[in-house]
């Protein structure tokens, strides 16, 4: 697909966040800021909806998305590289971890033998199919690293327990694990990669549809406990989408219902006691449908949803939208301060923050 030659970085000074489109999409929408400087930059010349990505530095982040699409760059986005995997070409790529250098882990998601686990340890120039999925029911969702070597992943719920597995060796091998009892129509969003975290080996787990609880393990997934959230839930398209924590008490969830992006309210949440208790971060709404959050250091954290980007100054308790151009994913980097998003039609953006 050609794209015009005509996207952008905005800096907007006062919210101390660059964003860099490099998309066939002309512009972001308006920042409500004092100044906002425009510089053109390149294109990136694909054309897929991603939904997976992870940024290792400054300068390299991997974006994961339909028709088997995975791209790197390695210069900041100067370029972008297309990266082939065998047999690839339907799959559906919604989550990536960079655990180790040089080291690269896909998950591809979609039903029975299209959840796959990919692995690379040159940087994408071979890969190694470590683990597919043979329940025909099955349906992978997302993947948490812990350390370079200890790492989670989850999947849709078989026989009413939810698809657990578990790797101690950076994603060579990969070992079932009894998952936690779900309720009657709950399960996972295979959305953002986001709806399961590691705090060492606190597991967090989000659920949508029927509920929308947070599923909690205080030892690498051998025992659970759940908690309710007041995240809007109830039908297939709801519940909670992303969780994070900033440490081990201070955590933030997002979602909503995807069919009814627009309704801003019981979209965000924030706990301060590691997942046992949850509270509306806005009572009266305000932000739309949100697929995505993450934590940026300090008191700042950020979320992205189709319905465009929201970013909290003070732990989560109020938020301000900073765009409305719609993104699906993101990944930051606390070292380095970089951060990358990534949307439908193959849009990709990077952000800064001043280093603190």
């Amino acid at each position: 697909m050609e794209f015009p030659d005509c996207s952008y970085i905005l800096l907007n000074r006062p919210l101390a966040l660059l964003l860099i489109l490099i998309t066939g999409c002309c512009t972001l929408a308006s920042l409500q800021a004092q100044q906002v400087d425009w510089i053109e930059v390149q294109n990136a010349q694909v054309d897929a909806s991603f939904r997976g990505i992870a940024v290792r530095d400054a300068n390299e982040a991997w974006v994961g998305g339909s028709q088997g699409t995975v791209i790197r760059t390695q210069d900041a986005g100067k370029t972008w590289t297309p990266v082939t995997l065998p047999n690839a070409d339907d799959l559906d790529f919604r989550d990536i971890a960079l655990p180790q250098p040089n080291l690269v882990v896909l998950l591809a998601a979609g039903e029975g033998k299209k959840s796959r686990i990919y692995r690379s340890d040159d940087d994408g120039r071979t890969w190694t199919l470590t683990l597919a999925n043979q329940d025909p029911q099955g349906f992978f969702n997302a993947m948490t690293f812990a350390d370079a070597n200890h790492g989670w992943l989850i999947g849709d719920p078989i026989d009413g327990k939810l698809d657990l597995y578990r790797t101690t060796d950076a994603g060579k091998t990969w070992q079932r694990q009894i998952g936690p009892t779900m309720l009657p129509g709950e399960y996972g969003f295979a959305a953002s990669g986001t709806n399961i975290v590691a705090v060492g080996r606190q597991l967090r787990i989000a659920t949508g549809g029927s509920a929308a609880r947070v599923l909690r393990s205080s030892d690498g997934g051998q025992s659970w406990e759940a908690s309710e959230t007041p995240i809007s839930h109830g039908n297939e398209s709801s519940g909670i989408f992303s969780i994070a924590f900033g440490d081990p008490q201070q955590g933030v969830a997002v979602g909503g219902d995807y069919k009814n992006p627009d309704v801003d309210h019981g979209n965000i949440a924030r706990t301060t006691d590691g997942g046992v208790t949850w509270s509306l971060a806005l009572p009266t709404g305000q932000i739309p449908h949100k697929a995505c959050v993450r934590y940026l250091g300090g008191k700042i954290w950020m979320t992205v949803g189709r319905t465009g980007v929201a970013v909290s100054y003070d732990d989560a308790r109020t938020w301000q939208t900073v765009t409305k151009q719609g993104f699906f994913t993101f990944d930051f980097d606390l070292h380095a301060q970089v951060g990358w998003l990534a949307g439908s039609d193959g849009h990709v953006a990077r952000f800064t923050l001043p280093q603190q």
